[in-house]
C-alpha cells in the first residue's frame, strides 16, 4: 500500500466517526437532559418523555434486520442520506411538538432513522475496508458515541438554560447532519468500488469464522446465533446500571455532586475502554479483550455493592471501571459476531443481534427501576448484574468452543 493512498482509509474512519457520533452520541446518549425541561414544559411526566426513547430503541431493534438486507442492496448515499434525512428531520420537528403523541410519534420516525446511518452501516463498512487493525478502528469509531454524549450533553444543557429546550432540540438536529454529512457523502460500502483493496489486506482474501470461504451456506450457524442473542441482551441490560449511580451514591451516603460524578466517570471509562477493547482484540482476539472488559465491570460492581462511606474517590474510580461494559455491548458484539459467523455473514448475524441487543437496552431501564422501587435500594441491581456477567463470561466459552468446533 502507498502512503499516498492511506487517506481514503483515514476519510472512511473519520466519516464513520461521525456518523456514530451523531446517531447514538448526540440523539441517543444526550437525550437524556431533555427529559425534565420537556416534562415541564409539555405539563407531563418524567417517564411520559423518557419513553420517546424506549420507542426509539425498540424501532431501531426491530428493523435492524431490514436494514442489514438494504445495505447492500440500495446505494450507500441514499441509504445513508433517508436515514440522516429522517432523523434529523424528526427531531427539527419536535421543537414544534406541543403534545407527548407527536414525541413518541417523531420517537418512532428517528428510530427509523437512526436505524440507517447508525452502528450497522457503521460497523459493516468500517469490516470491508479495514483487514489490519480492525478492532482498533471499531474502537476508534465507537467511542465518538460516548465522546460526543460527554460533549453535547452539557451544551445542549446550557442552550436550554438560556433559549430553551424548543431551541435546543433545533440546534440538536443541526449539530446531527454536521456530523452525519461528510459520511453520507463521501463513504463507500466497500474498498473495491474505489479501485483499492482492504486496509492491510492488499492480496489477501477476507477470512471467515472457519478460515474457509463461507460463501453458498445459505444458513447462520443457529446454535451460536441463539447464544450470541442471549448474551447480547443480557450484556446490554447490565449498561443500564451506570443510569442509576446517583442513588448508589445516595444509598453510600454521598451527596447528588458525587452521583453526577460517578456518571461522569462512567462516560470516560466508556470511551478510554473502547480503545482498549479494539487494541486487546487486535492482539489477542475478541473473545480475549471481551472477557478481560466483562472481568473489570465485574471488579467494579463488586466494589459498588460495598461502597466504603466517606470516600468518593472509591465511588468514582468504580464508576469508572464500570464504564469497561459498554465496551463490550459497543465494540465486542460486532468484533465477536465477524469472528463467530465470519466477513460474509457478519452483516445478517449482527443486525440479529443487534434486535437483541436493543431489546435488552430498554427493558433493563424498566426491570431496573421496578426493583429499585420495590427494594428502595440499588443493591439487588448490582448482585443480579454480577451474577448476570458470570453467566456471559461462560457463554463467552462456550460461544468460543463452538467456532472452534465449526472450524474443524
Amino acid at each position: 500500500m502507498q502512503k499516498s493512498s492511506n487517506f481514503r482509509y483515514w476519510m472512511t474512519l473519520i466519516s464513520c466517526c461521525g456518523l456514530t457520533g451523531s446517531s447514538i452520541g448526540i440523539l441517543t446518549n444526550s437525550m437524556g437532559v431533555f427529559y425534565s425541561p420537556v416534562s415541564a414544559g409539555l405539563g407531563v411526566g418524567r417517564g411520559a418523555i423518557a419513553m420517546h426513547a424506549t420507542l426509539s430503541m425498540l424501532t431501531i431493534a426491530f428493523l435492524s434486520p431490514l436494514a442489514a438486507k438494504l445495505l447492500t442492496r440500495v446505494p450507500l448515499r441514499l441509504y445513508l442520506g433517508l436515514g440522516t434525512v429522517l432523523s434529523v428531520g424528526a427531531t427539527f420537528a419536535l421543537s414544534f411538538s406541543t403534545n407527548i403523541w407527536a414525541f413518541y410519534i417523531l420517537g418512532v420516525v428517528k428510530g427509523v432513522g437512526i436505524t440507517f446511518f447508525g452502528i450497522i452501516a457503521v460497523t459493516t463498512i468500517i469490516s470491508n475496508w479495514f483487514f489490519k487493525n480492525h478492532g482498533l478502528a471499531v474502537g476508534v469509531a465507537l467511542s465518538f458515541s460516548g465522546l460526543c454524549g460527554a460533549i453535547f450533553s452539557p451544551l445542549f444543557t446550557a442552550i436550554i438554560e438560556g433559549f430553551g429546550w424548543r431551541v435546543a432540540l433545533g440546534c440538536m438536529a443541526a449539530f446531527t447532519l454536521l456530523l452525519a454529512l461528510p459520511g453520507v457523502l463521501t463513504l463507500r460500502l466497500t474498498p473495491q468500488e474505489c479501485s483499492m483493496a482492504p486496509y492491510g489486506g492488499q492480496g489477501i482474501s477476507m477470512p471467515s469464522a472457519s478460515g474457509v470461504s463461507e460463501k453458498g451456506k445459505a444458513k447462520l450457524y443457529m446454535p451460536a446465533l441463539v447464544l450470541m442473542c442471549v448474551f447480547s441482551l443480557l450484556l446490554t441490560g447490565t449498561t443500564s446500571v451506570g443510569q442509576h449511580f446517583p442513588s448508589v451514591a445516595e444509598a453510600a451516603g454521598f451527596s447528588a455532586q458525587v452521583g453526577a460524578m460517578m456518571i461522569s466517570a462512567g462516560m470516560v471509562g466508556n470511551i478510554v475502554s473502547k480503545f482498549i477493547i479494539g487494541l486487546l482484540s487486535d492482539h489477542k482476539g475478541a473473545f480475549f479483550a471481551s472477557t478481560v472488559m466483562i472481568l473489570v465491570n465485574v471488579l467494579a460492581l463488586g466494589v459498588l455493592l460495598r461502597l466504603p462511606s466517606g470516600v468518593p474517590a472509591v465511588a468514582i474510580g468504580s464508576a469508572f471501571f464500570y464504564g469497561a461494559v459498554y465496551s463490550v455491548s459497543a465494540v465486542g458484539f460486532p468484533l465477536l459476531t465477524r469472528r463467530v459467523f465470519g466477513h460474509e455473514q457478519y452483516t445478517v448475524a449482527y443486525s440479529i443481534v443487534q434486535v437483541f441487543a436493543n431489546g435488552g437496552g430498554a427493558l433493563a431501564l424498566t426491570v431496573i427501576g421496578i426493583v429499585y422501587d420495590m427494594t428502595g435500594s440499588c443493591d439487588l441491581v448490582l448482585l443480579g448484574s454480577i451474577v448476570i456477567q458470570a453467566a456471559n463470561l461462560a457463554m463467552l466459552f462456550v460461544l468460543n468452543r463452538m467456532r472452534k468446533q465449526n472450524a474443524r
